[in-house]
């Protein structure tokens, strides 16, 4: 008894350090992301998302309804503004820090190599420099982790219902951003690679997991079909943006340079693990599918769990003078990472010193988060400039979702005039009730809307403050006599790419 009551002080000693730690670690990067958050204003996609939420739907042209939703429900709640949008991926980009550590812990680590992990995955830029600005990006990242976790304790623990929680996860994850089909390729294929994964197939349990995933995405697969299948238009003539695999290994070289050291050693010690291949492959599988059509971001999530395992084969070495050093090293690489990438990943420098600093050439984030306001009120200005005559008979065309999103959130609704866009989900936006002859056109030369216009005039430029070499910058407004009533012509406007 006597025993009992005196180890019980130590458990919760060492639970309450754990906690201590990795709620520290998870509130640092939250309070940094809340500290920055509103340095810049809203971000092009941003706008996008926020115009989307505006316009529920079972699914959009270049992802599912998810995000957009939370987007609208967040500022619904909280008032529309940077800072509030962007509570949420601060408070998940939290969540993903202490996810990190988790791994170490499931994989029985000790509490030093949680706290480098959670260390490792502070400093990430790939975490860093998407968890601050509202996009797809950081759910998905918490799709693929909290995925990631759930298939290795299914091989840790082989618990049943270990599948039933995947099968969740990937469900919800193809409601947030389809780059999750790499990762459900990768554990399906290490499913039917290994051999005791293979034969639980004769049970119920993964056939459950299968069904719930497609049953969480069906509504947005009924759209898909009732819509004829817009994504596959849009991944086809997006081709994943990535510029090829020269390209994606260049970003993931930069991106992850400073620990790839500790990525290849856990990605080895995965494949060298029998109980732990299986996450090797899942883990390597999406990696090798967005090579040749995707971006380094992509497969991000797969990450930490390889760091994670890094730090267990490090934990392994037997001379204990060369894993302290190891050790060592990995903190001391980790603390010039984040000192390096920092102010090119994290919005710490005012709008009117980063093209000065050259960020808006090295972030595109940053130079997409710059003037949406001033762009609006310019665009706003340009129209009533027009003779009366014409304003009430003119529309708005711009060829990107910003404008007429940075008007829905800056301009006065009372006379907001009619804004709209064929690029992606804003093509399925016209109002149905729209008569104008006239038309400004964002972002088009006199050349390229002669098909459609009689005389196309260039009225102006559009110009983003302190230079910066953001999406609008220098863009052109050409005034447009129409050829036929824009319904006609739509459909030659409508950009899925």
């Amino acid at each position: 008894m006597s025993l009992g009551l005196k180890a019980q002080p130590s458990r919760q000693h060492s639970r309450l350090t754990t906690v201590l730690l990795f709620g520290g670690a998870a509130a640092g990067i939250v309070a940094l992301h809340l500290a920055t958050n509103s340095t810049l204003g809203f971000h092009t996609d941003e706008l996008y998302y926020l115009t989307c939420g505006l316009h529920p739907a079972l699914g959009y042209v270049d992802f599912p309804p998810i995000v957009p939703l939370l987007a609208r429900l967040e500022t619904g709640l909280l008032g529309v503004t940077p800072w509030t949008l962007r509570l949420l991926p601060s408070l998940l980009g939290g969540f993903l820090v202490a996810l990190s550590g988790a791994y170490v812990r499931r994989l029985g680590g000790s509490l030093r190599l949680q706290g480098i992990a959670l260390l490792t995955a502070i400093a990430a830029p790939y975490l860093l420099g998407s968890n601050w600005v509202f996009q797809t990006v950081t759910f998905d990242q918490v799709t693929w982790m909290v995925a990631l976790y759930w298939f290795l304790g299914l091989l840790i623990d082989r618990r049943p219902r270990y599948w039933i929680y995947l099968g969740i996860t990937l469900g919800i994850g193809l409601e947030v951003k389809y780059t999750i089909v790499g990762l459900i390729a990768g554990i399906g294929i290490a499913v039917f690679l290994t051999p005791s994964l293979r034969t639980e197939l004769r049970t119920k349990y993964p056939w459950i997991a299968a069904a719930l995933a497609l049953l969480i995405w069906a509504p947005n697969l009924v759209w898909q079909v009732l819509e004829g299948f817009p994504t596959l238009i849009y991944i086809v003539n997006h081709g994943g943006g990535g510029g090829g695999p020269v390209a994606y290994l260049i970003q993931f070289g930069v991106y992850f340079s400073f620990l790839i050291p500790l990525w290849l050693a856990g990605m080895i010690s995965l494949f060298r693990s029998r109980l732990l291949r299986p996450v090797g492959i899942a883990c390597a599988v999406p990696l090798l599918m967005f090579l040749f059509v995707g971006k380094s971001y992509y497969a991000a999530g797969t990450i930490p769990i390889a760091l994670a395992q890094g730090l267990m084969a490090i934990s392994q070495i037997k001379r204990p003078r060369l894993r302290s050093g190891l050790e060592i090293a990995v903190v001391v690489t980790t603390v010039l990472e984040f000192v390096t990438f920092f102010f090119l990943v994290v919005p710490v420098t005012p709008p009117d010193r980063i093209h000065a600093l050259s960020l808006d050439s090295i972030n595109e984030v940053f130079a997409d988060s710059v003037g949406w306001d001033d762009v609006a009120n310019q665009v706003t200005t340009i129209y009533d400039d027009l003779p009366a005559s014409e304003r009430s008979s003119t529309v708005i065309i711009s060829a990107y979702y910003g404008v007429p999103g940075a008007l829905d959130v800056y301009d006065n609704p009372s006379d907001r005039p009619t804004a709209v866009s064929p690029q992606l989900s804003d093509w399925y936006w016209l109002p149905t009730n729209l008569t104008a002859t006239d038309a400004l056109m964002v972002d088009y030369q006199p050349s390229d809307v002669a098909w459609m216009c009689t005389s196309p005039k260039l009225l102006a430029h559009l110009t983003v403050p302190y230079h910066v070499a953001g999406l609008e910058q220098g863009a052109p407004v050409t005034f447009c006599q129409l050829k036929a009533p824009i319904p006609q012509i739509w459909g030659k406007l409508r950009n899925f790419s």
